[in-house]
Protein backbone atom coordinates (compact mmCIF):
# COMPACT_ATOMS: atom_id res chain seq x y z
CA UNK A 1 0.00 0.00 0.00
CA UNK A 2 1.42 3.47 -1.04
CA UNK A 3 2.04 6.17 1.54
CA UNK A 4 -0.49 8.38 -0.18
CA UNK A 5 -3.36 5.51 -0.81
CA UNK A 6 -6.48 6.32 1.13
CA UNK A 7 -6.29 3.69 2.98
CA UNK A 8 -3.20 3.94 4.41
CA UNK A 9 -4.07 8.07 4.77
CA UNK A 10 -6.84 7.27 6.92
CA UNK A 11 -4.94 4.89 8.76
CA UNK A 12 -2.25 7.20 9.21
CA UNK A 13 -4.00 9.91 10.85
CA UNK A 14 -5.68 7.35 13.16
CA UNK A 15 -2.00 7.13 14.26
CA UNK A 16 -1.53 10.48 14.24
CA UNK A 17 -4.37 10.98 16.92
CA UNK A 18 -2.51 8.24 18.92
CA UNK A 19 0.47 9.77 18.98
CA UNK A 20 -0.90 12.94 20.23
CA UNK A 21 -2.48 10.96 23.38
CA UNK A 22 1.18 10.19 23.77
CA UNK A 23 2.93 13.23 23.57
CA UNK A 24 0.30 14.74 26.22
CA UNK A 25 1.05 11.88 28.69
CA UNK A 26 -2.16 10.44 28.61
CA UNK A 27 -0.88 7.26 28.23
CA UNK A 28 -2.95 6.08 31.22
CA UNK A 29 -5.61 5.31 28.80
CA UNK A 30 -4.75 2.43 27.49
CA UNK A 31 -6.29 0.64 29.75
CA UNK A 32 -9.42 1.65 29.29
CA UNK A 33 -8.89 0.77 25.30
CA UNK A 34 -11.11 -1.77 24.06
CA UNK A 35 -9.53 -5.24 22.62
CA UNK A 36 -10.33 -3.72 18.69
CA UNK A 37 -8.65 -0.46 18.80
CA UNK A 38 -5.97 -2.27 20.42
CA UNK A 39 -6.25 -4.46 17.64
CA UNK A 40 -6.66 -1.88 15.17
CA UNK A 41 -3.85 -0.22 16.13
CA UNK A 42 -1.48 -3.34 16.06
CA UNK A 43 -2.70 -3.73 12.49
CA UNK A 44 -2.05 -0.42 11.47
CA UNK A 45 1.16 -0.52 12.56
CA UNK A 46 2.19 -3.79 11.05
CA UNK A 47 1.19 -1.97 7.67
CA UNK A 48 3.91 0.77 8.13
CA UNK A 49 6.40 -1.41 9.73
CA UNK A 50 5.78 -4.12 7.18
CA UNK A 51 6.61 -3.71 3.23
CA UNK A 52 5.38 -0.40 2.91
CA UNK A 53 6.95 2.45 0.44
CA UNK A 54 8.21 3.90 3.81
CA UNK A 55 9.47 1.16 5.00
CA UNK A 56 11.45 -0.04 1.82
CA UNK A 57 12.76 3.31 1.41
CA UNK A 58 14.43 3.32 4.97
CA UNK A 59 15.71 -0.11 4.29
CA UNK A 60 17.40 1.33 0.83
CA UNK A 61 18.57 4.07 2.53
CA UNK A 62 21.69 2.68 4.00
CA UNK A 63 20.75 4.99 6.78
CA UNK A 64 21.86 2.87 9.82
CA UNK A 65 20.28 4.93 13.09
CA UNK A 66 16.71 4.74 10.66
CA UNK A 67 17.19 0.66 9.92
CA UNK A 68 17.94 0.38 13.71
CA UNK A 69 14.74 2.50 14.49
CA UNK A 70 12.42 0.40 11.81
CA UNK A 71 14.05 -2.97 13.24
CA UNK A 72 13.10 -2.07 16.95
CA UNK A 73 9.71 -0.72 15.97
CA UNK A 74 9.56 -4.54 14.85
CA UNK A 75 10.32 -5.97 17.72
CA UNK A 76 8.08 -3.93 19.81
CA UNK A 77 5.26 -4.67 17.45
CA UNK A 78 5.74 -8.30 17.47
CA UNK A 79 6.20 -8.09 21.21
CA UNK A 80 2.69 -5.94 21.57
CA UNK A 81 1.08 -8.51 19.38
CA UNK A 82 2.16 -11.20 21.84
CA UNK A 83 0.84 -9.72 24.93
CA UNK A 84 -2.47 -8.56 23.04
CA UNK A 85 -3.05 -12.74 22.62
CA UNK A 86 -2.54 -13.36 26.44
CA UNK A 87 -5.16 -10.93 27.50
CA UNK A 88 -2.38 -8.01 28.21
CA UNK A 89 -4.09 -4.95 26.50
CA UNK A 90 -2.34 -2.57 28.53
CA UNK A 91 0.97 -3.93 27.95
CA UNK A 92 0.25 -4.32 24.24
CA UNK A 93 -0.89 -0.88 23.81
CA UNK A 94 2.70 0.57 25.43
CA UNK A 95 4.43 -1.44 22.83
CA UNK A 96 2.58 -0.64 20.05
CA UNK A 97 2.70 2.77 20.92
CA UNK A 98 6.34 2.39 21.27
CA UNK A 99 6.81 0.75 17.74
CA UNK A 100 4.93 3.92 16.54
CA UNK A 101 7.51 6.17 18.39
CA UNK A 102 10.70 4.27 16.76
CA UNK A 103 8.29 4.21 12.79
CA UNK A 104 8.57 7.86 13.26
CA UNK A 105 11.89 8.31 14.17
CA UNK A 106 13.57 6.12 11.38
CA UNK A 107 10.70 8.25 8.81
CA UNK A 108 12.04 11.65 9.73
CA UNK A 109 15.45 10.28 9.19
CA UNK A 110 14.76 9.10 5.88
CA UNK A 111 12.35 11.69 4.70
CA UNK A 112 10.16 11.04 1.35
CA UNK A 113 12.44 11.89 -1.59
CA UNK A 114 10.31 13.21 -3.73
CA UNK A 115 8.17 15.13 -1.51
CA UNK A 116 11.44 17.02 -0.13
CA UNK A 117 12.19 17.45 -4.12
CA UNK A 118 9.49 18.84 -4.97
CA UNK A 119 9.29 21.53 -2.42
CA UNK A 120 12.99 21.89 -3.02
CA UNK A 121 12.00 23.30 -6.76
CA UNK A 122 8.66 25.35 -5.91
CA UNK A 123 11.28 27.18 -3.19
CA UNK A 124 13.95 27.20 -5.97
CA UNK A 125 11.22 29.00 -8.48
CA UNK A 126 9.66 31.61 -6.03
CA UNK A 127 13.46 32.56 -4.69
CA UNK A 128 14.79 32.71 -8.30
CA UNK A 129 11.92 35.16 -9.48
CA UNK A 130 12.31 37.14 -6.56
CA UNK A 131 16.69 37.53 -6.67
CA UNK A 132 16.20 38.15 -10.54
CA UNK A 133 13.51 41.20 -9.51
CA UNK A 134 16.07 42.38 -7.22
CA UNK A 135 18.90 42.07 -9.41
CA UNK A 136 16.89 44.26 -11.80
CA UNK A 137 16.37 47.06 -9.28
CA UNK A 138 20.19 46.96 -8.69
CA UNK A 139 20.87 47.75 -12.17
CA UNK A 140 18.47 50.00 -12.39
CA UNK A 141 20.20 52.23 -9.76
CA UNK A 142 23.87 51.74 -11.20
CA UNK A 143 25.83 54.74 -12.28
CA UNK A 144 26.76 54.68 -16.12
CA UNK A 145 30.33 53.68 -14.83
CA UNK A 146 29.25 51.23 -12.39
CA UNK A 147 28.33 48.69 -14.87
CA UNK A 148 31.02 46.12 -13.92
CA UNK A 149 30.42 46.26 -10.18
CA UNK A 150 32.14 43.26 -8.76
CA UNK A 151 29.45 42.74 -6.23
CA UNK A 152 26.84 42.42 -8.63
CA UNK A 153 28.89 40.37 -10.83
CA UNK A 154 29.56 38.15 -8.01
CA UNK A 155 25.68 37.98 -7.37
CA UNK A 156 24.38 37.74 -11.06
CA UNK A 157 26.87 34.51 -11.09
CA UNK A 158 25.93 33.11 -8.22
CA UNK A 159 21.94 33.50 -9.66
CA UNK A 160 23.21 31.39 -13.07
CA UNK A 161 25.23 28.59 -11.06
CA UNK A 162 21.64 27.90 -9.13
CA UNK A 163 19.86 28.08 -12.30
CA UNK A 164 22.42 25.18 -13.59
CA UNK A 165 22.07 23.55 -10.14
CA UNK A 166 18.10 23.64 -10.88
CA UNK A 167 18.19 22.49 -14.38
CA UNK A 168 19.92 19.62 -13.66
CA UNK A 169 17.37 18.65 -10.62
CA UNK A 170 19.57 19.65 -7.69
CA UNK A 171 17.03 22.06 -6.48
CA UNK A 172 18.30 21.38 -2.28
CA UNK A 173 21.74 22.10 -3.63
CA UNK A 174 20.04 25.46 -6.02
CA UNK A 175 18.52 26.90 -3.23
CA UNK A 176 21.93 27.30 -1.39
CA UNK A 177 23.67 29.29 -3.80
CA UNK A 178 20.20 31.30 -3.88
CA UNK A 179 20.76 32.13 -0.01
CA UNK A 180 24.50 32.84 -1.11
CA UNK A 181 23.32 35.20 -3.93
CA UNK A 182 20.64 36.68 -1.46
CA UNK A 183 22.88 37.85 0.81
CA UNK A 184 25.12 39.08 -1.57
CA UNK A 185 22.20 41.31 -2.85
CA UNK A 186 21.07 43.08 0.08
CA UNK A 187 24.95 43.85 1.23
CA UNK A 188 25.08 45.75 -2.36
CA UNK A 189 22.77 47.36 -2.54
CA UNK A 190 22.72 48.72 0.93
CA UNK A 191 26.63 49.94 -0.02
CA UNK A 192 25.16 51.77 -2.90
CA UNK A 193 22.80 53.35 -1.16
CA UNK A 194 25.24 54.34 1.55
CA UNK A 195 27.80 55.63 -0.89
CA UNK A 196 25.42 57.61 -3.11
CA UNK A 197 24.15 59.13 0.41
CA UNK A 198 27.76 60.14 0.79
CA UNK A 199 28.23 61.50 -2.82
CA UNK A 200 24.71 63.47 -3.93
CA UNK A 201 25.00 66.38 -0.93
CA UNK A 202 26.99 68.41 -2.93
CA UNK A 203 25.44 67.96 -6.13
CA UNK A 204 22.09 69.94 -6.01
CA UNK A 205 22.05 73.91 -6.17
CA UNK A 206 18.83 75.13 -5.27
CA UNK A 207 16.23 73.43 -3.26
CA UNK A 208 14.24 72.36 -5.68
CA UNK A 209 17.04 69.91 -7.36
CA UNK A 210 17.88 69.14 -3.60
CA UNK A 211 13.62 68.06 -3.16
CA UNK A 212 14.33 65.60 -6.50
CA UNK A 213 17.45 64.16 -4.87
CA UNK A 214 16.14 63.54 -1.93
CA UNK A 215 12.87 62.23 -3.21
CA UNK A 216 14.92 59.71 -5.45
CA UNK A 217 16.47 58.73 -2.38
CA UNK A 218 13.40 58.31 -0.59
CA UNK A 219 12.22 55.69 -3.23
CA UNK A 220 15.43 53.70 -2.88
CA UNK A 221 15.33 53.37 0.93
CA UNK A 222 11.45 52.55 0.34
CA UNK A 223 12.32 49.92 -1.81
CA UNK A 224 15.18 48.03 0.28
CA UNK A 225 12.97 47.66 3.09
CA UNK A 226 10.89 45.09 1.92
CA UNK A 227 14.55 43.24 0.80
CA UNK A 228 15.84 43.74 4.50
CA UNK A 229 12.44 42.30 6.02
CA UNK A 230 12.65 39.33 3.94
CA UNK A 231 16.59 38.55 4.24
CA UNK A 232 17.26 39.30 7.83
CA UNK A 233 13.70 38.08 8.92
CA UNK A 234 14.00 40.84 12.20
CA UNK A 235 11.98 39.50 15.01
CA UNK A 236 8.13 40.58 15.46
CA UNK A 237 9.08 43.56 17.96
CA UNK A 238 11.15 44.67 15.03
CA UNK A 239 8.90 44.16 12.83
CA UNK A 240 6.46 46.25 14.01
CA UNK A 241 8.80 48.80 14.94
CA UNK A 242 9.74 49.10 11.25
CA UNK A 243 5.92 48.97 9.97
CA UNK A 244 5.36 51.65 12.15
CA UNK A 245 8.69 54.17 10.63
CA UNK A 246 7.12 52.93 7.13
CA UNK A 247 4.00 54.85 7.95
CA UNK A 248 4.95 57.64 9.08
CA UNK A 249 7.54 57.94 6.24
CA UNK A 250 5.25 57.38 4.19
CA UNK A 251 3.12 60.18 5.45
CA UNK A 252 5.77 62.28 5.78
CA UNK A 253 6.65 62.19 2.38
CA UNK A 254 3.21 62.74 0.88
CA UNK A 255 3.07 65.82 3.13
CA UNK A 256 6.26 67.10 1.55
CA UNK A 257 4.47 66.56 -2.11
CA UNK A 258 1.54 68.40 -0.91
CA UNK A 259 4.16 71.21 -0.16
CA UNK A 260 6.26 71.23 -2.77
CA UNK A 261 3.17 71.27 -5.54
CA UNK A 262 2.10 74.16 -3.58
CA UNK A 263 5.21 76.13 -4.04
CA UNK A 264 6.60 75.81 -0.38
CA UNK A 265 10.11 73.98 -1.14
CA UNK A 266 11.93 74.77 2.20
CA UNK A 267 8.71 73.10 4.12
CA UNK A 268 8.70 70.69 1.49
CA UNK A 269 11.81 69.57 1.49
CA UNK A 270 12.42 69.70 5.48
CA UNK A 271 9.30 67.26 5.64
CA UNK A 272 10.90 64.77 2.88
CA UNK A 273 14.28 64.89 4.86
CA UNK A 274 12.25 63.87 8.32
CA UNK A 275 11.12 61.14 5.81
CA UNK A 276 14.26 59.65 5.28
CA UNK A 277 14.73 59.82 8.98
CA UNK A 278 11.99 56.94 9.26
CA UNK A 279 13.31 55.02 6.52
CA UNK A 280 16.55 55.01 8.02
CA UNK A 281 15.38 54.16 11.21
CA UNK A 282 13.31 51.53 9.72
CA UNK A 283 16.63 49.96 8.24
CA UNK A 284 18.49 50.37 11.15
CA UNK A 285 15.66 48.33 12.97
CA UNK A 286 15.85 45.30 10.19
CA UNK A 287 19.43 45.04 10.81
CA UNK A 288 20.91 47.36 7.96
CA UNK A 289 23.86 49.81 8.31
CA UNK A 290 22.99 53.31 6.89
CA UNK A 291 24.69 56.91 7.42
CA UNK A 292 24.22 58.91 9.80
CA UNK A 293 20.82 60.95 9.82
CA UNK A 294 21.45 64.40 8.57
CA UNK A 295 17.97 66.19 9.22
CA UNK A 296 16.22 66.89 12.38
CA UNK A 297 12.65 65.24 13.68
CA UNK A 298 10.43 67.94 14.84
Amino acid sequence: MRDDDPQSSGGLRALAGVGLLVAAGMASAAEDAPPSQIDQRIRLTAQLIGDSPAAQRILASGNQQAVSNLEAGRAHLAQAQDLLAKGDQSGALRLVDEALRHVAVARRLVPDAPSRQAAARQRFEVQSRHLESMLGAWRARLAPGDADDRELVEAHGLVRTALGLAHDGRHEEANQVLQKAERQILSGMSRLLNQRTLDYTARPTTPAEAFQVELARHRELADLVPIALHDLKPDAEATTLIARYQETSQTLRNQALQRFEGGQTEDALAHLRNALLYLQRALNAAGVTTPEPTGSIQ
